[in-house]
């Protein structure tokens, strides 16, 4: 997902979700020269940090 999509989704400022992808809080993924947030990995990762039982 575009940096740009996830900031319209999630609320926060473009700024700030680059910042987030700079120190590794969010996945990326690279397509040639874009970086795009990595949205399957991080909706994996926040799935198996929850306690389902």
């Amino acid at each position: 997902m575009t940096i740009e999509r996830f900031s319209e989704l999630s609320g926060l400022s473009p700024d700030t979700v680059r910042g987030q992808m700079n120190q590794g809080n969010l996945p990326i993924i690279k397509v040639g020269r874009r970086r795009l947030v990595n949205v399957a990995l991080f909706t994996a990762e926040c799935l198996q940090s929850e306690d389902w039982s």
